[in-house]
């Protein structure tokens, strides 16, 4: 039997081959994820400076957000196929590094047109970054291992969105928008390095590029394209929707339709063709279909939250960039302490419990941002409420991705993990547009609203009209210019008011999105805890 236990072990090093430098490739494939989803939320707080030095409209200083989006709506889909073909190492190290060029030549951009198409090289390579992240960590670790190597990178996707905001404001206040670009340089050189002396391809992977390339590579072109087109049209949709004023937009409308038909057809065609450029049979696992769409419902949650909330601090609040980021600080240390227990907890108990304990404390925390903001809310309450958010968050990610990829052959990494990154990510894209368009809307209801009880039917308006325009008369004795001080004191307070219930109606929205997710969790099957392998039957 000793016999036998012996010869396990060369076979379990074969597939997990990383041995004593798994947890070094485990925090580099983090670095290189929390680089990129750091970048995607400091450059937005560095717009109106961009705009400023180099004389662009705000119109045209938006494109320096969509145009990375656009890019990786894009490249998302051919992520796997990609890895497949070039091999994992080598396209992820090479992505890197072209991360670190296009950011240096970002930071350098004479004019927003440079600019511009240097942010869609950036958004080409930095798509390829997370779902070969995830991948690397899935085949270097073993099942029992897995839980505390998702809780690393883990900390990468759910810490960066709080920091950037944070970081791309201390870089604005302090040196200039261009080291928002900058600071990318050091840390993508650094990861490609690492990634070049610890990573290695999987066995599995070689055998399957060699046969890829010794039967003569078939690319699916029309699976590609379609893909490309139609998720390119729903990122720009999504992104620039509500600054168009959504269908009123001829060109809103005709990319929507061009999104809804490209789309359709992709998806028809990739599941009909021989070798699919992203294999969506995969979501026959009744496990990986459920997690894909928890992680969407995650990623809007996390992105939307992460970007409303420090603009509700900064334009109603009168907040800095730096001192929101400090407000919503707490949160990703909630996220650093709790990522390791869950991660061993991963080891010991079903994901799917994990899964909705994690729904459940999300949903609360989102209601309790619904019940606490308010226009005079505190730093204080700010902070409780959103590590109070982000514990609920610590429990999703982890167990979501160890859910995932239970059952899924090793072959096939590559594909699943561009499957889940791409529902993060659509998930962040949908969230945003949702929550931003729904904030607009619901300001101008509740304005309406609040609006028509102001007249003199209504003694309470009557008599603080009258209290403010006294006061404002005792300060220079005129009654007209008191009067009209005192009005427009009572709009901008109605204003305000109507702003703050429209973030509430926000929360509101993004927890009942928690609650509707729960169901699903239901669906995915008992997996054994610590094991790889076809999921259990229900029980």
């Amino acid at each position: 039997m000793s016999q036998t236990k012996t010869q396990k072990k060369p076979a379990d090093s074969a597939t997990h081959s990383a041995g004593n430098a798994k947890w070094a490739i485990a925090v580099t494939v983090a670095m290189a994820t929390f680089m990129e989803v750091l970048d995607d939320t400091s450059v937005s707080v560095a717009l109106s400076q961009i705009g400023g030095n180099l004389s662009a409209a705000q119109d045209e200083v938006t494109w320096v957000v969509t145009a990375q989006l656009v890019a990786k709506g894009v490249v998302l889909p051919i992520a796997g196929f990609m890895a497949t073909v070039v091999g994992r190492k080598r396209l992820f190290s090479i992505c890197l590094l072209a991360y670190g060029a296009t950011s240096l030549l970002c930071g350098l951009s004479p004019t927003i047109g440079v600019l511009v198409f240097m942010r869609v090289v950036q958004g080409l390579c930095g798509g390829m970054l997370s779902p070969m992240a995830q991948a690397i960590l899935t085949d270097t670790f073993p099942p029992a291992q897995r839980g505390l190597a998702f809780a690393a990178y883990g900390v990468a996707t759910v810490v960066a969105p709080t920091v950037g905001p944070t970081l791309g404001g201390y870089l604005v206040d302090n040196a200039s928008w261009n080291w928002v670009f900058f600071v990318n340089v050091p840390v993508a050189l650094v990861t490609a390095f690492l990634v070049s002396i610890l990573v290695k391809d999987p066995p599995a992977l070689i055998k399957e590029k060699a046969a890829l390339w010794k039967g003569g590579l078939r690319v699916d072109y029309i699976g590609l394209s379609l893909l490309a087109v139609g998720l390119s049209a729903l990122q720009f949709v999504l992104s620039r929707g509500e600054r168009e004023e959504w269908f009123t937009s001829g060109l809103i409308s005709a990319l929507s339709v061009v999104a809804a038909v490209a789309l359709i057809a992709g998806i028809v065609w990739e599941l009909r063709v021989k070798d699919p450029v992203i294999d969506l049979k995969l979501l026959r696992h009744r496990n990986f279909a459920a997690a894909v769409l928890i992680m969407f419902a995650v990623g809007a949650v996390l992105f939307s939250s992460s970007t409303q909330l420090p603009l509700f601090l900064q334009s109603l609040l009168g907040y800095t960039a730096i001192k929101s980021g400090l407000a919503i600080s707490p949160g990703g240390l909630a996220v650093l302490l709790l990522m390791p227990v869950v991660g061993v907890l991963s080891g010991k108990v079903q994901a799917r419990w994990m899964i909705l304990f994690g729904l459940i404390i999300s949903t609360l925390a989102l209601f309790n941002y619904a019940y606490v903001l308010s226009s005079d809310i505190d730093f204080f309450s700010v902070a409780k409420a959103r590590v109070y958010q982000s514990m609920g968050l610590a429990f999703l990610f982890v167990p979501i991705s160890v859910a995932a990829y239970v059952g899924i052959a090793k072959n096939k990494t590559n594909q699943a993990a561009t499957l889940i990154n791409l529902a993060q990510s659509l998930g962040g894209s949908f969230g945003i547009a949702a929550i931003t368009t729904l904030i607009s809307r619901r300001a101008q209801f509740h304005q309406s609203r609040l609006i028509d009880g102001l007249n003199f039917s209504n003694p309470g308006y009557e008599t603080s009209l009258q209290d403010l325009t006294l006061s404002q008369a005792a300060a220079d004795g005129s009654m007209v210019d008191a009067a009209q001080r005192a009005q427009a004191a009572i709009y901008g307070a109605v204003q305000l008011q109507s702003n703050v219930l429209s973030y509430i109606d926000s929360f509101y929205l993004l927890g009942f999105a928690c609650l509707l997710s729960i169901p699903l969790v239901f669906l995915m099957r008992a997996n054994k805890p610590g094991h790889d392998g076809e999921a259990a039957a229900a029980g």
